[in-house]
């Protein structure tokens, strides 16, 4: 009887920074199942440090990023991007396993960025601003503007801030007779999430629009 029991003895668990290293060379689906194995694996996935990691081994294998509405649902795709530029390659786009959100969030605008997705309407006058991770299907609602006019929106933009190791969303508004414009910023961290107040001496044009990631 000893015999069987030492036969099913655990041993120590591995250090945190080699899973960390093992975790960051999976897929990102797999990432996402993972979490679900023990408490212990969604703490370390859930580690700065890791994701840190797994975005800087990530940009090393760049992928273009795709979404369609299909049946009342906003589907995701991604593509590995090509090396080499040729008229004649073609590029075969691959759907995130069972990613799909329903049609009432707001989805005529999809901004990716380090693995999230910034959802919302063009231009915003109601409805809601959805952050949304593709893979792991999780979801953020951002807290509503109090804004007395609504149509000064001029549109969201979400970005990282690799000093900070921050995600952030800037909402710019634009209005011919207020100078400076006051736009507004989001730190997605834990803990209440609350829109500061930001002031902008440059004036830019409302049809103008910011592209960067």
């Amino acid at each position: 009887m000893k015999q069987l029991e030492q036969q099913y003895c655990y041993s120590d668990p591995l250090p945190v920074d080699i899973l960390i290293d093992i975790f960051s060379r999976v897929p990102g689906e797999s990432i996402a199942r993972f979490r679900r194995v023990s408490k212990y694996w969604e703490y370390i996935l859930r580690r700065p440090d890791f994701t840190e990691l797994f975005l800087t081994k990530s940009s090393t294998r760049p992928r273009l990023f795709f979404s369609s509405e299909e049946d009342g649902e906003l589907l995701f795709y991604s593509s590995a991007q090509p090396t080499i530029q040729d008229d004649k390659s073609t590029l075969v786009a691959t759907r995130y396993n069972h990613t799909s959100f329903p049609n009432y969030f707001p989805s005529n605008h999809v901004t990716p960025v380090c693995g999230l997705a910034l959802l919302h309407e063009i231009p915003k006058r109601k409805g809601v601003v959805v952050i949304c991770n593709p893979i792991t299907r999780e979801f953020l609602t951002l807290p509503n503007l109090r804004l007395k006019n609504p149509n000064k929106v001029a549109g969201f933009y979400l970005g990282y801030d690799p000093i900070s190791k921050q995600f952030k969303v800037l909402c710019m508004t634009s209005s011919p007779c207020e100078r400076p414009n006051t736009h507004r910023v989001l730190t997605l961290e834990s803990g209440k999430r609350l829109w500061r107040r930001i002031e902008c001496k440059f004036h830019f044009p409302q049809t103008r629009r910011l592209i960067g990631d």
